[in-house]
């Protein structure tokens, strides 16, 4: 894949060179962006070989640490919103926390092929996982919430012109609202798993305890507050582990400009004037 696909490779580097700057030479950039190929291609190579796991040799490949956060956050009754990045082999969350869990669910955008998308979906519900559509994700999140689900976010790419703009390696980016909107709106625990590969090629899945959440009451600034407590955290991890991160995806792609912030500002008075 590293030499195939060239304009994933040039992404890659540029966002590297976006997130690093003059912090590592172009020689180490190279190598970190290679070796997140590698990690990539490591990912699909597990993936299809999901079919052949269950709940006992599962723990063969994977170890977890932090269960008792997100059996605690369960303990309170309103569900629990899991935010997963694209670190480690991020797919080996379904079965695990289908393992886990009884009640699992994941918000997931449908492939372009209709086939393949049949197939990742199948994969990932081997052990048991719900799949929520991105069409309808809001409404079926809060029931699952409701009736004490486990709901996972994968949430670290960019969100377009409809997400909040938070700093990301020292960079203003795009970045998903739902997450942290949901756990505002509903009291869900809002919690960050991620998945770190060891050189050995086991893995362990880290489960955070719950993100201790801002609340001023204005919802917007809320969001963008502990969206960037989040990102925060992530950039941490991936800092620790630069190789296990896609770094394929064009994450700084929407760009914050003064007229769609003036746009947002605008929104945001309406809304106001609307509620009062």
């Amino acid at each position: 894949m590293w030499y195939v696909l060239k304009n994933r490779r040039k992404i890659a580097i540029s966002n590297l060179r976006l997130a690093f700057g003059n912090e590592k030479t172009a020689l180490e950039l190279n190598r970190i962006a290679k070796q997140s190929f590698r990690n990539l291609g490591k990912n699909i190579a597990e993936f299809l070989r999901f079919p052949l796991l269950n709940e006992q040799n599962l723990w063969d490949l994977v170890t977890v640490e932090g269960r008792e956060n997100v059996e605690h956050a369960l303990d309170l009754g309103r569900g629990v919103i899991i935010f997963i990045a694209h670190l480690g082999n991020w797919e080996l969350l379904a079965p695990v926390y289908s393992a886990l869990f009884p009640k699992t669910a994941v918000i997931a955008f449908p492939l372009k092929n209709r086939y393949l998308d049949k197939m990742v979906n199948k994969y990932r519900c081997w052990l048991g996982l719900e799949i929520i559509r991105k069409r309808l994700a809001t409404k079926y999140v809060l029931k699952a919430l409701k009736d004490n689900y486990v709901v996972g976010f994968i949430a670290d790419q960019n969100a377009g012109r409809e997400g909040v703009v938070v700093e990301f390696f020292g960079k203003l980016a795009s970045t998903a609202r739902g997450p942290v909107a949901i756990a505002l709106k509903t009291g869900a625990p809002l919690i960050l798993s991620l998945d770190i590969r060891f050189p050995n090629d086991r893995h362990c899945l880290i489960i955070t305890e719950p993100v201790k959440l801002t609340i001023t009451g204005d919802l917007d600034e809320d969001v963008a507050c502990n969206t960037a407590k989040l990102m925060a955290e992530l950039e941490k991890q991936i800092r620790r582990y630069p190789c296990q991160w896609m770094w394929q995806h064009d994450r700084w792609k929407t760009r914050p400009d003064a007229k769609w912030q003036d746009k947002r500002k605008m929104a945001k008075r309406q809304d106001g004037k609307t509620a009062g």
